[in-house]
Formats: structure tokens, sequence, C-alpha cells
């Protein structure tokens, strides 16, 4: 399957240019998909099929792959799409904003303990390296403090020490004790700056994260340029005939619930005749409901 990195990031240059920037992730196998029955079938017999198959692949040498690639748009041009380009609902046009390939992963060994090496990973948007940096995503700009209070709550305040967590180089920083400390310190000064502090201050970063200049009024409004159903239709028509069949269906199964009532079901219908009328038409018309549309 696919990766794709719902929050935009920026890039920045080592002379301060930014550029946001949109992480995909592309099997060299190719992507696969199951068909009802098909998932009803493999997915009865086991829940954790793909699990199981990504395991036993790696373990025989059959090595799972994946392609990086980038999207990057300058950020003086953001005004120019139909869209937010920092808005998580949308996507970025790939005739647009086309896919650069960057490098790529190879998963070539299991874990040997799975609690140390997977039921402790931490993994967050907030931790990011020199010459990436974040962007005025709003999602994003949650994440980055939220996931790492969840990885502290989750596991302890050192959470970053753990091996599976810590960085690979040398590291010092101001972090001193706290519950399941097992960095040994013997300094007395946990603060910046002080004379009696055997830590120095890093050097200016290689990539200093470019200032922009911002105007305006802090209020709560909604996303400009919302744009919700132009991109789903798009997609919609893209499918085979085929799949847009078995997409209505699916739609009207789940519609067709009886706790579902009446109301919402003219909801979703009229939904779907923005984004496409002819899907909206066949989900209605399975329902046996007329649209007020």
């Amino acid at each position: 399957m696919d990766g794709f990195g719902v929050n935009t990031y920026t890039f920045v240059t080592r002379d301060s240019k930014a550029r946001y920037v949109k992480f995909h992730w592309k099997p060299t196998c190719g992507v696969s998909c199951l068909m009802d029955d098909e998932a009803t079938l493999v997915g009865g017999k086991n829940h954790s099929h793909a699990t199981q198959d990504l395991y036993d692949s790696t373990d025989a040498g059959n090595f799972p792959e994946w392609k990086l690639f980038v999207q990057v748009i300058d950020p003086d041009e953001e005004d120019k799409f139909d869209f937010n380009p920092l808005d998580d609902t949308k996507t970025w046009p790939e005739d647009l904003v086309p896919l650069q390939p960057v490098s790529r992963l190879v998963l070539d060994g299991n874990v040997d303990n799975f609690f140390n090496e997977n039921e402790q990973l931490a993994f967050g948007p907030g931790l990011v390296v020199p010459g990436i940096y974040y962007s005025d995503d709003k999602m994003l700009q949650c994440r980055v403090f939220a996931y790492a209070d969840t990885q502290r709550y989750r596991l302890g305040p050192n959470y970053l020490m753990l091996p599976v967590n810590a960085p690979k180089c040398g590291f010092k920083n101001n972090h001193y004790d706290g519950a399941m400390n097992f960095m040994h310190r013997d300094e007395e000064v946990d603060y910046y700056p002080s004379r009696h502090a055997p830590l120095r201050q890093a050097d200016p970063p290689s990539f200093p994260v470019p200032t922009r200049p911002v105007a305006g009024k802090r209020e709560k409004t909604r996303i400009k340029k919302e744009n919700d159903f132009v991109q789903p239709g798009e997609r919609y028509r893209s499918w085979a005939p085929d799949r847009q069949d078995r997409f209505c269906k699916r739609f009207a199964d789940a519609l067709g619930h009886p706790k579902v009532s009446h109301e919402l079901r003219i909801i979703w219908i009229n939904f779907l005749r923005q984004c496409d009328e002819s899907c909206g038409m066949k989900v209605a018309n399975r329902l046996n409901v007329k649209p007020s549309m």
C-alpha cells in the first residue's frame, strides 16, 4: 500500500529559502486490494494477514521496498490554487505538482524483541532534522506538541532516551532527571546560560529557519477556499466503471443500515451529488431515496 504524509512540512536550504513539501511512499511491488468477499474470507481466517505477510516476506529475504517521492510548492505561490495547500483534507494534483524521486526504504529485517523495538517506538511529527521544518498547516501545529505529550504519558518523560528512540549520534541537552531516567549526569547546572555549566550551546543551525512577515487579526475562522467537493469528484471519475459501481454499492449498504435515519441519508446523498451527480444518483436509486437538491 502507498504511504502518504497528510501534513505539509517545509524544506529549508542553507541560504534560508523555504519550500512547502509533502512526502509520499510508493511500494515497488505495486498496490493490491481485496474485494469485499475476499476481505471477508481472508480476514475471517486471519485478521492479521497483512502483518503476517510482511513478517514472513522479510524473514524469507524478500525485503519489502518503498520509493520516497516529494511534492514541492513555493509558499509564495500557494494562493494560485483553487484550494488551500495547507488544508489536510486536500491532495496536491500531481499534474500541477509532480512527484520527484528522492530515496528509498527497504525493510531488511524483523525485530528481535517486539516490546523493545516496536511497542516502545515513539513517532512524533515534531521530531525533525536540520533542513526540514514545520509549516502553517493547522493540524501539524497541533500534532507537534500533542504527539509528544501522548508519548510522555504512554512511556514517561524520558521516552527519547530509549535506544529505539534515541539519536544514533552523541547528543547533549538540558533534560535532567525525571521518572525512568537512565542517563548518568554529574553536573549541577541544568539551564543555560551559566558560567558554571560544562555544556556549551550548539553552533547556529546550518539551515536557518526563514522568517516571514505576517499581518492580520487572530481569529477562529473556517479555512478559506474549502472547495470540498471538487477533488472527491475527480477521484471518483478517474476510476473504472466497475470500481465506481462497487463504491456506490458500499456507500448505499452503509447508508441502508436501519440505524441511519432518513435525514442522514438525504444529507450524504446530497454531498455525493455535489462531488459527482451520477454518483449521488446511483446511491439514491439503490436506497430508493429522492434527493432534496
